[in-house]
C-alpha cells in the first residue's frame, strides 16, 4: 500500500455496550492519495467518526491494518501515538474545543508549546494563519467573545500550526449557520491549495462535500461506494448520488 497518504485494509472496530457487541466498522478498505481531499458521508451510526478517530490514533482497530504515509499504526506505542498526533495530524472537531481562558493567539499556539517547538518560529506562523483566516483583529480575544465562525476559524489555525501533512475533520461545520459553514469550506479549500495537505473530512452536508475531490459513502459500518465530486456540479446532484448509495 506504499504511495498512499492513508491506507485502510479490512479494518474492523467492535465496541461492547452492556452485554451487546456493537460492530462500528466491518471490513473497511480505503486509500487516499497525497494531496487528496476526501469527504466521508453516511447516516448517523454508519461508522464515519469511528473511521476518523482510528486514523487519528484516538482509538485502535479491532482487526485490520491502517497505514499513514506508509507507517503501520498498529505498531505504534502509546508514546508514539502522541508524538504522531502532535506532528503529523491536524484535528478539527464539531465542538471547537478551545481553551476558555486563552486568547485566540494562545489557543492557536497551544499544540506548538505542548510539542516544545521553537517559540519565535511558531508565533510568526500563528500570526500568519490568524491573518489568513481573517482573525487578526481578534487575536487577543478569548473564545467567549468570538462568534461561532470565528471560533471554528481559530480551530483551523490551531490544527495547522504544526504544518501537519494530514488534516482530519469530524463534522467541522455542525455548529455553524449556513453562511459561516460556506465560509469555512471556502477558506479550507483555499488553504489546501497553498499547503498541499491531505484531508479527510466527515460531513453530512452535500454542499460541504462539493469542496472535496471524492466522496466515500459508509453504510452500516461498510463502504457502500464512492464517486468523484467533479461529476456532480451542484449539491442537489451530489445528494442524489449519495442517496442512491445508501438505499
Amino acid at each position: 500500500m506504499s504511495g498512499y497518504a492513508i491506507a485502510l485494509n479490512d479494518v474492523e472496530k467492535n465496541y461492547t455496550s452492556g452485554r451487546r457487541n456493537v460492530q462500528a466498522l466491518s471490513g473497511v478498505s480505503l486509500t487516499v492519495k497525497p494531496g487528496e481531499f476526501v469527504a466521508i458521508m453516511g447516516a448517523s451510526g454508519s461508522g464515519k467518526s469511528t473511521l476518523l478517530h482510528l486514523c487519528a490514533l484516538l482509538d485502535r482497530p479491532t482487526a485490520g491494518r491502517i497505514e499513514i504515509a506508509g507507517r503501520d499504526l498498529g505498531q505504534f506505542s502509546e508514546r508514539q501515538c502522541v508524538e504522531f498526533r502532535r506532528h503529523q495530524v491536524g484535528l478539527i472537531f464539531q465542538q471547537f474545543n478551545l481553551i476558555p481562558n486563552l486568547s485566540v493567539l494562545d489557543n492557536v499556539l497551544l499544540p506548538a508549546r505542548l510539542a516544545g517547538a521553537r517559540s519565535e518560529d511558531k508565533v510568526a506562523r500563528a500570526k500568519h494563519l490568524i491573518e489568513r483566516l481573517g482573525l487578526l483583529t481578534r487575536a487577543d480575544h478569548r473564545p467567549d467573545a468570538l462568534s461561532g465562525g470565528e471560533q471554528q476559524r481559530t480551530a483551523i489555525a490551531r490544527a495547522l500550526i504544526m504544518a501537519p501533512p494530514l488534516l482530519l475533520a469530524d463534522e467541522p461545520t455542525g455548529n455553524l449557520d449556513s453562511a459561516n459553514s460556506q465560509q469555512f469550506w471556502s477558506l479550507l479549500s483555499d488553504m489546501l491549495g497553498e499547503l498541499a495537505l491531505t484531508v479527510l473530512v466527515v460531513t453530512h452536508e452535500p454542499a460541504a462535500a462539493l469542496e472535496a475531490h471524492r466522496v466515500v459513502v459508509l453504510r452500516d459500518g461498510k463502504v457502500a461506494g464512492e464517486f468523484d465530486v467533479e461529476d456532480s456540479d451542484d449539491a442537489g446532484k451530489l445528494a442524489a448520488r449519495y442517496q442512491r448509495l445508501t438505499r
